[in-house]
């Protein structure tokens, strides 16, 4: 049996290892009840590539077949230790780092991809200097975020310089600046091979993740090509064309962009599967399982085979249930008013959430698109307003 060292724990993608009859050993931030019976280090950062490096060293792993991650951080310390080890893979620092650094990200892209402007702010930059370069509003997050962190929507001095006062703000390169675009954001994801696109699935939020800073519900659901041929169509070619201008490695990606005044604005795009619970609702909707996708790509192996799609006959959503102030609602009462294929909800408020805010999810569906956005939105005024809402 060979080992898999795992950048990070996601239950799908320690499913797909396993399934490979592989041994995983997991390198994380945070440890996790369902890691209790494996092979588990624990690092401050996995973004930290001295740090990772020195754990593989300094643990005896025998037989090693690849390296895979399904989180951001782990990109380019993957990239490091399929170096070290010789395996296969993305070994190229330099691509990873497009592929991790948003500014970088952007002015590799060809000119002919619309983007937002996107600028460093340094540690001389003010809020004067961005709203000349970028206008107002503009949006401001890390350089190497993920999930929507510490992303903010900037309007007037008080809220940059508020904004600011939450950072550490001692490097040049740890922030960007980027002109807003308006519009419903879309997110392509998919499989990139030998340079070129061999499968991809295009899906909507129902709010940008960044509203969700704001108290918005994060929801994603899978867009028929039969009822928005054109925007899928549009969505494919701009993440074939991005994708191909910035090299991308072999790898199953995660694209965003903003459907904008007709046209389709690229966002950003990541190297490693996309997160929250998009990649079940692909294989719900699909058959396509990304997680094993993952894993064979990281093994060096032919992804063909895992790339048979199905003709939906429904298509899924997720629903990144939270608690608000004042609203008592329960796992019960979401299944009681709505049918799920799956259902998570802490009934008990434990004080701690997720990302975005996240106490419980829902995976739904619905035949169409249309009758997809409208269980979605149900689901989240009752969950924002509870069984109040019933009357």
């Amino acid at each position: 049996m060979g080992t898999m060292i795992v950048l990070g724990h996601r239950p799908g993608l320690a499913e797909a290892v396993e399934r490979r009859g592989l041994k995983p050993f997991y390198i994380v931030e945070k440890y996790k009840e369902a890691l209790s019976k494996s092979s588990v280090r624990r690092v401050r950062d996995l973004e930290d590539g001295q740090e990772v490096l020195r754990t593989v060293l300094s643990t005896e792993l025998h037989d090693v077949s690849g390296v895979v991650t399904a989180h951001e951080q782990g990109v380019f310390t993957a990239a490091l230790l399929r170096d070290h080890l010789r395996l296969p893979g993305d070994r190229d620092y330099t691509r990873a780092l497009r592929f991790r650094d948003k500014y970088l990200q952007k002015t590799a892209l060809p000119r002919r991809v619309r983007r937002a402007h996107c600028a460093y702010v340094d540690t001389r930059t003010g809020y004067t200097n961005l709203v000349a370069e970028l206008g107002v509003p503009f949006v401001i997050k890390p350089a190497n975020g993920f999930a929507a962190a510490r992303t903010a929507k900037i309007s007037s001095q008080e809220a940059f310089d508020e904004y600011l006062g939450e950072q550490r703000r001692d490097s040049d390169v740890s922030l960007v600046a980027e002109s807003f675009v308006p519009g419903d954001e879309l997110h392509v994801d998919g499989v990139w091979h030998d340079g070129r696109m061999l499968w991809n699935s295009v899906a909507r939020y129902h709010e940008p993740p960044m509203n969700t800073h704001d108290g918005a519900v994060l929801a994603s659901q899978i867009l028929s090509p039969k009822e928005h041929p054109e925007l899928v169509a549009q969505a494919g070619e701009l993440a074939a064309e991005a994708l191909g201008g910035l090299d991308a490695p072999d790898c199953v990606f995660h694209l965003e962009a903003f459907h904008s005044g007709g046209t389709l604005v690229f966002g950003e795009c990541a190297a490693r599967l996309s997160g929250a619970h998009l990649p079940e609702i692909v294989e719900l909707t699909y058959g396509v399982n990304l997680y094993d996708a993952a894993v064979c790509l990281a093994l060096g192996e032919d992804v063909s085979p895992h790339l048979a799609p199905q003709d939906p006959a429904e298509y899924f959503a997720y629903v990144y249930l939270r608690r608000f102030p004042g609203v008592t609602v329960t796992k019960a009462d979401f299944e009681k008013r709505f049918r799920c294929h799956e259902l998570s909800y802490q009934d008990v408020d434990a004080g701690r959430t997720g990302y975005y805010g996240r106490v419980g999810h829902a995976l739904v569906s619905a035949p169409s698109n249309a009758q997809l956005t409208n269980l979605i939105n149900q689901m989240t005024e009752f969950n924002a307003h509870g069984p109040d809402l019933d009357g």
